[in-house]
């Protein structure tokens, strides 16, 4: 484990070996906010550790700071996309530095701007998001733009991916890999693959602890909120995919007592994440 910290905002002291170089890079993107800075920073595998240290970053920023930041987000996206997300004039040589990327930088690039797209402290930029959605066909910028807007509570990215979601589906083997990767920490979590008898602990208790959550006064009801769908879906999927595993008598009471009567939720949401609570209790 490593830390870090920061005098006058800019002068990144870190300590540690393995992600020191990876963490500068990213963090020199967002202060110097360049293409080229965004290419050498943005392009780096992330993984829980990494991400988790960047947001410290950005959340020592004023709301100036964190408003120019987006702003060079959604730029850098609209690049990655051919300048098809926002109808403003795009640097040429900007758009080639983009567009020479390899297939890998690229993605890894997109993943990236769009998961601090949603991080950040202050309200995301949906349309922008959708325009990506509905025009990448990549499962996982999907599945990392519907993380994204999650935070909003508009329901249509949403109700898209979670359609997706079936048993047995290629989204289905997806959603659960990619979880199980992104919390073990795996150096690559696009590879990695749920052999559907590895030990689950890992995807299983921060869904549950989140189930947990029912209380507005908890400083994390609403980032609860806005994950309650999809983490009674995961639980879900890991359940069928493994069919012999149990949930204990206490996570069953923590499913039957997370809270689905939100504000924010549509009648249709609150009506399917009853059908998941009732399918995840057979179990």
């Amino acid at each position: 484990m490593y830390r870090f910290t920061y005098n006058n905002k800019l002068d990144i002291i870190i300590i540690g070996d393995n992600m020191e170089k990876e963490i500068k890079k990213m963090i020199t993107a967002f202060t110097e906010r360049t293409t080229e800075k965004a290419i050498e920073g943005f392009t780096i595998e992330c993984n829980n550790e990494i991400t988790n240290q960047v947001r410290d970053y950005l959340d020592t920023l004023t709301e100036k700071e964190l408003i120019e930041i987006q702003e060079y987000l959604n730029n850098l996206l609209n690049l990655c996309y051919d300048g098809k997300l926002l109808n403003i004039p795009i640097k040429e040589e900007e758009l080639k530095m983009i567009q020479d990327l390899s297939e890998k930088d690229k993605f890894l690039l997109k993943e990236t701007i769009i998961y601090f797209s949603g991080r950040l402290p202050i309200k995301t930029n949906l349309d922008i998001l959708k325009k990506a959605y509905y025009l990448d066909d990549n499962k996982y910028i999907k599945l990392n733009i519907t993380f994204t807007s999650l935070s909003t509570f508009d329901e249509e990215i949403e109700n898209d991916f979670t359609s997706k979601l079936i048993p047995g589906s290629e989204y289905d083997d997806m959603l659960r890999s990619w979880t199980m990767a992104f919390f073990k920490n795996i150096d690559n979590p696009y590879m990695y693959k749920d052999q559907k008898t590895d030990d689950w602990t890992v995807a299983k208790n921060p869904r549950i602890n989140r189930l947990k959550i029912n209380d507005e006064n908890n400083k994390k009801y609403k980032k609860a909120m806005s994950f309650r769908l999809l983490d009674l879906i995961v639980l879900y999927l890991f359940l069928e995919n493994r069919k012999t595993d149990t949930l204990s008598e206490n996570e069953k009471d923590i499913i039957k007592k997370s809270l689905i009567d939100y504000p924010l939720f549509s009648e249709q949401k609150k009506t399917k994440m009853k059908r998941y609570k009732e399918e995840i209790l057979k179990y």
